[in-house]
């Protein structure tokens, strides 16, 4: 395969999609980026140090992102990793990490996801930009992997909210001038509609919601 680049170090950052376990005469010998808007690379870090050289970048360790992976989310095989919170930068994986053939996958550039055909162990995943790559695992283990991730994203959120709620006085009251906003707005369309069914008032006779 030809490549736009070689370099020797990686961060993984916003923009990353996949990290592709580069394979040559059945041995690792480094990582394919995949990039959005930008032409595959490759590196000679292999998957497992770039994911454990970006940990450290964005101010922790693998094992400690990893530790509180499981923490959250009580997953305990091939958990999800957040990389960065602030960025949103969620990873899963194909494999255990042990694993040569491991591809790490960013959560929110994954578009879909199809299986090959019915004989095949194998996924066609569709990135941001309308990139497409095939992973040597089938489409339900890609699936659940990608479930880990969202939940993973989900509980950090929940955490982020509720350690600003109780901190910041200002992100408290926003929070529940929101909350106020929502339930006015589900009001306001529980109210209208009644009278979108009521015949009485010109509503829509063909709506047969009953009123409530």
């Amino acid at each position: 395969m030809e490549f736009m680049t070689a370099q020797e170090t990686y961060t993984v950052s916003a923009s990353t999609m996949i990290l592709e376990p580069r394979i040559e005469d059945g041995g690792l010998t480094g990582t394919i980026i995949h990039e959005k808007g930008r032409l595959p690379f490759a590196v000679d870090m292999k998957p497992m140090e770039i994911m454990e050289h970006s940990c450290l970048y964005y101010f922790s360790s693998y094992e400690g992102r990893k530790t509180s992976s499981r923490f959250l989310t009580s997953f305990s095989h091939k958990p999800p990793i957040v990389v960065d919170p602030i960025s949103d930068i969620y990873f899963f994986s194909t494999h255990s990490d042990s694993n040569k053939k491991n591809y790490w996958i960013a959560l929110n550039h994954v578009v879909s996801m199809e299986k090959n055909d019915d004989l095949s162990n194998e996924t066609t995943l569709t990135l941001s930009g309308d990139r497409t790559i095939t992973l040597p695992i089938s489409r339900r283990a890609t699936h659940l992997q990608y479930l880990k991730a969202s939940v993973l994203s989900l509980k950090l959120h929940q955490n982020i909210n509720e350690i600003r709620e109780k901190s910041e006085d200002t992100y408290k009251s926003r929070l529940n001038k929101k909350r106020f906003g929502f339930a006015e707005y589900l009001d306001r369309i529980e109210h209208a509609d009644h009278e979108r069914i009521n015949p009485d008032d010109g509503g829509d006779s063909d709506f047969k919601r009953p009123i409530k």
